[in-house]
């Protein structure tokens, strides 16, 4: 049947569903138009980031190659200032001097008051020093010896240092060396004159010694520092824990007797050295050392052996053959986690053996002869508040055993007497240039006498100075 209700609305709605069929397909270009345009627009905000980014990194890489630039130029100047000085030094306008101190200056000054209740000038050691080779200055005030050192690196490869020994009107070439600084793998060269390494109290000069005075086995086994005009080696193993093996050869200097001139083709002695030392937790520290050195004796001219002179009143003098020490020291070091200003303390002990051969002549007679003696020493130095040290050192000599064949019968014997002195000092370092220090000894190394000793001491030091051995 017929109705003419529907087919007016579908007449009106046919329109209606035309256009939304052509409106749908134009939809989805139209939302994704919008999708592109926002990624297009990130990707813009993303470059002009980058872009800003990239110019203040540009920016700052030139700033720093001026600053650069600037940094070298002023450096230059200065070197080429440094050296005209050096070359020619003159005094800028309103008199300010305009060179450059290179190398570097340390003047250590030293003086002293000594007072003994014997007269040093007729102590020796028995057995082993004659009267007037005890190592005991005169009584009174003293400048004792003033160190005179410069010192800096010569290039990236080398080191070089000269000092100066000033005492009673005289000069003298202590240590003048050049040593590498850039061989690497753990090795060091040095060649010149320098003090041995070997041992603790050897290379220490005597501004660094804890006492007024060195001990006993080594002023008598070595004298107060033993050195050489030679070349040494030291080579550092690449290990946790410090393990220094070294050498020197060359030609020492007044050893073994005063005056030696001793000399084959240059080389006249030679020492060799090895060294083991490391940490214990944070507040201990230690190094043990042994050594071995030999020294030509004088082939040519004779000189006096012992104190055998002393003991048997004729001439003895000692010609050729060799002179040899042996030696062990040991270094222990404890500061409260390992902070030595407020509180420290160090203990060293060393022992030494000592065999002199060659041909002694006595009053006339001439035949072989070889000593071999010993001694050591042990020290401790506390120090209980800041700036103030105490320090106990006991020394002790064995005279050992003579081998004299004929020249017996005339006493070349050794002696029935064990040396040995007490020390017993305080000292005071108001800073890190200047020590004042009041020392005590009681001596009895020669027989039949105990010498009471007082020691007062001064020790300054001005302009550089580098850090002392372990």
């Amino acid at each position: 049947m017929y109705k003419p209700g529907l087919t007016a609305l579908a007449r009106r709605l046919a329109p209606m569903a035309m256009a939304l069929a052509w409106a749908a397909p134009g939809a989805a270009p139209a939302q994704s138009n919008t999708e592109l345009d926002e990624i297009r627009k990130e990707i813009e905000s993303l470059k002009e980031g980058y872009e800003k980014r990239i110019q203040e990194l540009e920016a700052r890489l030139k700033q720093a190659e001026e600053s650069a630039a600037r940094a070298q130029a002023t450096a230059q100047r200065a070197e080429q200032e440094a050296q005209s000085a050096t070359a020619a030094p003159a005094a800028a306008p309103g008199g300010v001097s305009q060179s450059a101190f290179n190398p570097a200056i340390s003047l250590i000054l030293q003086g002293s008051y000594r007072q003994y209740s014997e007269d040093p000038a007729s102590r020796s050691i028995t057995g082993f020093a004659d009267t007037g080779n005890a190592g005991l200055a005169d009584k009174g005030f003293s400048i004792d010896e003033s160190e005179l050192t410069l010192s800096a690196n010569v290039d990236p490869l080398f080191y070089g240092q000269a000092t100066f020994a000033v005492a009673d009107g005289s000069i003298e070439v202590e240590e003048a060396f050049a040593q590498t600084a850039a061989v690497g793998h753990g090795l060091t060269l040095k060649a010149g004159r320098f003090f041995s390494g070997l041992g603790y109290f050897n290379p220490l000069h005597p501004h660094a010694w804890d006492f007024f005075d060195p001990s006993l086995v080594q002023n008598t086994f070595l004298g107060a520092n033993y050195k050489e005009d030679a070349l040494s080696a030291s080579w550092i193993a690449p290990l946790p824990l410090l393990v220094e093996l070294g050498g020197e050869i060359g030609r020492p200097v007044d050893f073994p007797f005063p005056d030696s001139t001793q000399t084959w083709n240059g080389f006249s002695g030679g020492t060799l050295f090895a060294r083991l030392g490391g940490d214990i937790g944070v507040s201990h520290s230690y190094r043990l050392g042994g050594w071995w050195m030999r020294a030509d004796n004088d082939a040519e001219d004779a000189a006096p052996v012992l104190d055998f002179d002393t003991r048997t009143g004729v001439s003895n003098t000692l010609a050729g053959g060799d002179t040899q020490v042996w030696g062990l020291d040991f270094v222990w070091k404890w500061a409260p986690n390992g902070n030595p200003a407020q509180r420290n303390f160090k203990l060293v002990a060393e022992w030494m053996q000592r065999t002199i051969n060659g041909d002694l002549t006595s009053n006339g007679t001439t035949d072989a002869f070889e000593a071999t003696q010993s001694g050591w020493f042990v020290q401790g130095v506390y120090q209980f508040v800041p700036r103030w040290r105490l320090g106990l050192r006991y020394d002790r000599l064995d005279s050992g055993s003579v081998s004299a064949g004929v020249n017996e019968a005339n006493g070349i014997t050794a002696a029935d007497f064990t040396p040995q002195r007490w020390s017993a000092m305080i000292d005071w370092s108001p800073s890190e240039f200047s020590r004042l220090r009041l020392q005590y000894n009681q001596d009895k190394s020669q027989q039949g006498l105990t010498d009471d000793q007082v020691f007062v001491q001064y020790i300054f030091s001005l302009g550089a100075h580098g850090a002392h051995r372990f």
